[in-house]
């Protein structure tokens, strides 16, 4: 008897958690809205003005709410992401995210452009690998211009920079890039790791991106993919690499922080790094009841079902027998 109260007790753990698992997902069936950049845009203003650049939170919004927050006081018109925006490519991460984002109540454009997380590298399709990065934040490649300066986003999201989106690039600038004194350029992975020995940059395309950025004498190159801050300069371009909107940093004395960003109507650039005390995810509780709240409960109820059945089944002749009922 006390095998079958046992079999009786997963059964009714098992129907527990899946009535509560089905409870969530209908109550949380609606995907929050995508935030798209403007792309193609030509916004109005005029410089003096502001901007920030944040890369590579990977899904730590505790360190990147800070950020956002900072970056509300300091006056901006809009923020540059450079990628790796959640820490692995499934729709409830994008659906996190967005609701943290749609949270923060950020007033301003969000343009961002995918890092090697945000796609799904795993896709048999190659152009499904960004159908959920599109999804919640649209176009991965796109230009849009503020005031005197154009902005151009650029995918080097598979760690290459291949044929077509040098070709495209090239086509952009060739056909923009004398309307503006400023031109910003803003990717993933940066040309070149300016440390010793480091090995996270392109792993081709580099020279060709070289050439091209060079060729149009693009103001300044933004990047992230290495988890701290560093400068380079490539062609005569200067190069910044901001890695710190919550990742972890490769460096331990280096600090999470945000690049902020102020044109000047002289026609000169000041890129200051901008460092937060923040560094715990204290929004770990929430992105695992968010996130991964349907592996935690369901997978429990499946063993739970599953050790019920076996336990029936592998004790039923044991049950009949005690029940006087013949084999």
């Amino acid at each position: 008897m006390r095998n079958r109260r046992t079999a009786i007790g997963c059964v009714a753990v098992g129907v527990a958690l899946l009535s509560v698992h089905l409870l969530w997902s209908w109550t949380t069936a609606s995907a929050p809205a995508a935030i798209l950049p403007p792309a193609s845009e030509r916004l109005p203003g005029d410089a003096p003005f502001r901007f920030a650049v944040v890369g590579d939170n990977r899904g730590n919004m505790g360190v990147f709410e800070e950020i956002l927050a900072r970056i509300k006081t300091d006056d901006v018109r809009f923020i540059l992401h450079t990628g790796d925006i959640v820490k692995r490519c499934n729709p409830r991460q994008f659906d996190w995210v967005l609701h943290e984002l749609g949270e923060e109540e950020l007033g301003m454009p969000f343009c961002a452009v995918p890092g090697n997380h945000d796609i799904d590298s795993d896709a048999r399709d190659a152009g499904k690998s960004y159908r959920h990065y599109e999804k919640a934040f649209g176009p991965r490649r796109y230009w849009f211009s503020y005031g005197n300066a154009l902005f151009v986003a650029v995918d080097d999201s598979t760690e290459r920079c291949g044929p077509e989106e040098l070709i495209w690039l090239d086509r952009t600038l060739n056909r923009l890039r004398d309307d503006y004194q400023f031109c910003f350029v803003y990717m993933h992975v940066p040309p070149r790791d300016p440390r010793s020995g480091g090995c996270h940059a392109l792993e081709a395309g580099a020279r060709e991106l070289t050439d091209v950025l060079s060729k149009h004498r693009v103001s300044a190159v933004f990047a992230s993919h290495i988890h701290g801050y560093f400068e380079d300069r490539i062609g005569g371009i200067p190069v910044f690499i901001t890695g710190g909107a919550g990742a972890r940093l490769v460096y331990r004395c280096d600090r999470h922080h945000y690049l902020l960003c102020t044109v000047d109507a002289d026609g000169s650039l000041k890129v200051q790094k901008q460092d937060i005390d923040c560094w715990m995810n204290d929004d770990y509780p929430e992105y695992v009841f968010r996130v991964k709240f349907s592996s935690c409960v369901a997978i429990p109820a499946g063993v739970c079902l599953l050790a019920a059945g076996l336990n029936l089944y592998l004790r039923g002749p044991a049950y009949r027998r005690i029940e006087g009922t013949p084999l």
